[in-house]
This record gives structure tokens, sequence and C-alpha cells, in this order.
């Protein structure tokens, strides 16, 4: 990968983040506040939550593709998948055990297999006539090329991540020096409060980097289709 498509991949989201930044952050918050409250039923709170996280990422998916697109986009169109909510949670699965599966081997061909799949709930989005295993072998036939990409956005992605709860951290330790607290509460803290400002403000960001790289992916698929069509017409 060039650097200057680094660079483009970065100006690009920029620009798109800032035009939606509002409507991605409330359909963030709106998706992450709704699996909160699942979580608080008891017994099958969790089972729930993940449930419906399958299709509620897929709807803000969704919402972010539609921002990048410049088309009418709006909070609760995060709802929008429920009637899909099965096909939404086989893809979860299906990528999961697969990912997990290669993970078996060693770290690498699981990395690699994770990455092959991201477009996957993209796909999904756009396609929900297809299947889970068609959206997972889309996904890695529109991945081939753009890994390292993707490889990046991920790589940075955790490292914001790391320095959030770095940052946190810090603030605690000082401030343990003036009021003591337990452990497990200075643990609590730091978790709660990064994954909050990760889920709500960093998540969308990336997020609408990892669809940018899919458009761009989608697009020179439809490029290499045309061009393939256009010479099997010319040898008919």
């Amino acid at each position: 990968m060039k650097k200057n498509n680094k660079y483009n991949l970065f100006i690009e989201t920029n620009k798109a983040y800032n035009s939606c930044k509002m409507m991605s952050l409330l359909s963030s918050f709106t998706v992450w506040i709704s699996i909160a409250f699942l979580l608080l039923f008891p017994l099958f709170g969790i089972g729930l939550a993940f449930f419906a996280m399958c299709f509620l990422c897929i709807g803000f998916k969704k919402n972010i593709l539609d921002c990048l697109q410049n088309k009418m986009v709006k909070v609760e169109n995060v709802f929008n998948y429920y009637k899909k909510s099965i096909s939404a949670f086989c893809l979860k699965i299906s990528s999961i055990l697969i990912t997990m599966l290669w993970s078996l081997l060693l770290i690498i061909p699981g990395i690699i297999a994770g990455l092959n799949y991201s477009f996957a709930p993209y796909i999904f989005s756009e396609n929900t006539e297809l299947h889970a295993l068609e959206c997972l072998n889309k996904s890695k036939e529109m991945v081939y090329g753009y890994r390292n990409e993707m490889f990046l956005i991920y790589l940075i992605e955790f490292l914001f991540v790391c320095l959030i709860a770095l940052f946190f951290s810090s603030l605690l330790i000082l401030l343990n020096y003036l009021v003591v607290m337990p452990v497990w509460l200075n643990l609590t803290i730091v978790v709660f409060i990064t994954m909050f400002i990760f889920l709500v403000f960093v998540f969308p960001y990336f997020e609408m980097m990892l669809a940018n790289v899919y458009l761009k992916a989608k697009r020179a698929q439809e490029k290499n289709v045309k061009k393939s069509n256009k010479t099997v017409s010319k040898q008919q």
C-alpha cells in the first residue's frame, strides 16, 4: 500500500466524519445504550444483548455507509434490521466460529481470517437476501488486496483504546494519593470510562474508515466485473 493511499484514507474519513459527526455519534450511542439496557434483564440479559447487538450493529454500519454516500440517514434506522435478526445472528456466530477455528492453528491465521470477514456486515446490510456463508465468502473476495489497510485501521483503533485506558489509569493513580480506593473500584472505573469513550466517540470514526475501504473495494470489484463482461462479449 502506497503512503498517499494511507493519507487519502484518513483525509476522506475526516471529511465524511465532519459532515455527519452528530448522526454517527447518536447512532453509536443508540446502539450501545440499547445493548446496555438489555444487559439489565435478569438471567437472559447477556444473551439478549448479544442477540440484539448482531442486528443493531448491522443497522449502524448501514447508517455509516449511507453517510459516506450522502444518503438520508436517521438514528432510528439502526433498528431497521430487527426482522433479519436471525440472519444477522447467524452471520456473527459464523464469523466468530470460523475465526476461532483458524486461531487454533496460530495467531496469524486467526488475524487473517478476522480481516477476511470484516466486510461481511456491510455486505449483509446492502444484501439482506444473502446467507451468512455467502456474505463471508463475498467479504473474503473483496478484502483481498486491502488487508494492509484493514490491519492498520484495527491496529490504530487498538492503540487508541490503550491510550484512553492509560490516560484514565494515570488520573486515578494521582487521585489515589488524595482518596485511597480499592483496586477493584479503580479497575471498574477505568474499564467503564474507556469503554464508554471508545464505543460512543472513537468507534464511529474507525467504523467510517472501515466503511470507506469497503466502498473502495466494492467499486473496484464492480469495475473488474464490468471489464470481464466486456472481454467476454468481445470474445463472443
